[in-house]
């Protein structure tokens, strides 16, 4: 009697040594399911880097069972998240177990990883390149919009030039107004002495010499003789 009382109670209530068991023979380096993560403390914080033990062991594996339960809607619990081949450098293996006792596919579990993996970052103040999950491709953090978009800044730079043009054609244009006028105004000066060097004694020497006659040149006194005077 008493022996089938002993039964009943280690069937309905199994040791921790069993569960003990249980969980080394579900989370192994060989099983197809088991997820490898690599941490580099060092790395990431230099003297500012912290232990990693068992109470930062218990928070990844609150991590993975919260990104668990977001990603599948199913309740999931640190008990469920199963850690083994723990190194001193900080690397070991995972596997998630199910209500049923059996190991979450590898694929589902990959895909709650990369759902709250931000989570994981922050958590442990590391990033993709110091907190690696082996196999899987880090996550890429989505471009920053700048404040002014692209085409304005061309919209700008284009309308500058258009600006510059106009003001350097501008200028041009001034410049070349007042040189016109300073050549107009000199060459008015010069066309007046050649006419009045043309004039003697009141009549035009040349207009007489091309009109269909002779220049007559008692009438027009040489250059010199005027400048005597």
């Amino acid at each position: 009697m008493w022996i089938g009382i002993l039964l009943l109670v280690f069937n309905f209530f199994p040791s921790q040594g069993s569960d003990a068991m249980a969980g080394d023979q579900l989370c192994t380096k060989e099983s197809p399911d088991a997820h490898k993560v690599r941490i580099s403390l060092n790395a990431a914080l230099g003297n500012e880097a912290y232990e990693w033990d068992e109470s930062e062991q218990f928070y990844f594996q609150a991590t993975m069972a919260y990104g668990m339960r977001k990603s599948t809607n199913k309740t999931f619990n640190v008990s469920n998240v199963l850690i083994c081949v723990v190194t001193k450098r900080v690397s070991f293996y995972f596997v998630v177990t199910n209500e049923t006792s059996g190991v979450v596919r590898k694929d589902e579990v990959e895909k709650a990883i990369r759902m709250v993996r931000p989570r994981f970052n922050d958590a442990f103040s590391l990033d993709d390149k110091t907190l690696e999950f082996v196999g899987i491709e880090p996550t890429f953090v989505p471009p920053t919009e700048p404040a002014v978009t692209v085409w304005l800044i061309v919209f700008g730079v284009v309308m500058g030039l258009i600006v510059i043009g106009l003001i350097v054609n501008i200028i041009t244009g001034y410049k070349e107004k007042k040189k016109r006028a300073r050549d107009s105004e000199g060459g008015g000066e010069e066309n007046e002495d050649k006419t009045l060097k043309g004039i003697e004694n009141g009549i035009y020497c040349n207009s007489l010499a091309g009109d269909k006659g002779q220049k007559n040149e008692a009438f027009c006194q040489d250059d010199d003789k005027l400048t005597q005077l």
